[in-house]
């Protein structure tokens, strides 16, 4: 089965969070997840859903492109 999101979309997710120097929990409540859930998800102990990664592309103004595997 073809996975959509790329494996290592977390990190790009933590990159684009830290590098605008957001809070984590700030970007939570703005996606609709807990804090706790988003630092599963940015310290890769939990996976990247389809969901939230729409969400977060969103939310930070980048292209749902970035979290996806390319066709």
């Amino acid at each position: 089965m073809t996975t959509v999101i790329k494996e290592d979309a977390y990190k790009r997710l933590k990159q684009e969070i830290d590098s605008r120097g957001i809070k984590k929990k700030f970007i939570a409540n703005e996606i609709g997840i807990s804090p706790n859930y988003l630092g599963q998800v940015l310290n890769g102990s939990r996976k990247l859903s389809t969901d939230v990664a729409v969400k977060a592309s969103q939310v930070l103004g980048v292209p749902l492109a970035i979290f996806l595997n390319k066709s």
